[in-house]
């Protein structure tokens, strides 16, 4: 004999909360608002992060000049002192073609008030060279409802896709490209390292880098070749060799393309000391 449907049970109604309910909670929030608005100095609730391993982090207002930013970050971009580039845009201490893409990011969060994450991009590593990182950028809002800046963190490619199963055959990938950048790369052996086919993988990394496995990899080689070019006296051919390009023509465009500039004349706007680009000869224009 089929048993009747049993009938979903009725929940009482919750009760609308009495007014000196309400005054106590109205009460509570105004001492928040209070404390954070008129006792604590913002960027001391900064400090802790300085010391979480792995995670950077800086604070920018609604023109995107830098407000706030960890320690670790001013030592990886080569400088003494936060000093020297607090209140400046990124255009200002970074070469243009890392800081125009910061800069479109910024404003889109600013306008649009709505956090961007997983972010994949080029920055700095430890070792003050150039290297993939996830950002997550967040909105800061004032009192009025008004977005007045941002705030956002850094993590490494590597340490990031731990906590991201689908990083996880483009993160070997990505390994395999970055260890084997003077070697002629085939996308066949590359998706074999990363246990997936082809169509599998460039599907999944345009996803993550919103870019081509080949593309990756020019860009790649190219951020590798700007920290020889600014920290070694290395030949321009030698380099260009060492990462791949047997062709210094293919090398001098492919470099201008993710640069703006030729090798040669990206070296000698470094060795002046008008790139902004970290390191001993470079500093942020005045």
């Amino acid at each position: 004999m089929k048993k009747p449907a049993s009938r979903p049970v009725a929940k009482p109604p919750v009760p609308a909360p009495s007014a000196p309910a309400l005054g106590k909670l109205a009460g509570r929030l105004r001492l928040r608002d209070e404390f954070f608005r008129e006792t604590v100095d913002p960027r001391h609730l900064l400090e802790p992060f300085n010391h979480i391993p792995g995670l950077l982090y800086f604070v920018k207002d609604a023109r995107s000049r830098l407000m706030a930013i960890s320690r670790e970050s001013v030592v990886r971009m080569g400088f003494a002192s936060e000093n020297e580039i607090i209140g400046r845009t990124v255009q200002e201490y970074l070469p243009g073609d890392l800081s125009g893409k910061y800069l479109l990011d910024d404003q889109r969060v600013i306008h649009e008030g709505l956090p961007l994450r997983n972010l994949v991009e080029m920055w700095f590593n430890a070792e003050g060279r150039r290297d993939w990182i996830i950002t997550d950028k967040f909105p800061l809002w004032d009192a009025r409802g008004r977005v007045v800046g941002l705030i956002g963190t850094i993590q490494s490619f590597a340490a990031r896709r731990q906590l991201l199963a689908h990083l996880g055959p483009v993160g070997r990938a990505a390994d395999y490209i970055r260890d084997h950048l003077g070697d002629s790369l085939m996308i066949g052996e590359i998706a074999r390292q990363a246990g997936f086919s082809e169509r599998q993988l460039q599907r999944l990394f345009h996803r993550v880098f919103g870019m081509t496995i080949q593309q990756f990899i020019i860009q790649s080689r190219i951020h590798a070749a700007i920290h020889e070019l600014t920290h070694t006296d290395h030949p321009i051919a030698d380099i260009a060799a060492r990462f791949g390009f047997n062709d210094q023509s293919a090398f001098t465009n492919q470099f201008r393309a993710v640069t703006g500039l030729p090798p040669r004349r990206y070296r000698e706007k470094h060795l002046a000391g008008l790139t902004g680009y970290p390191g001993p000869a470079g500093a942020p224009p005045n």
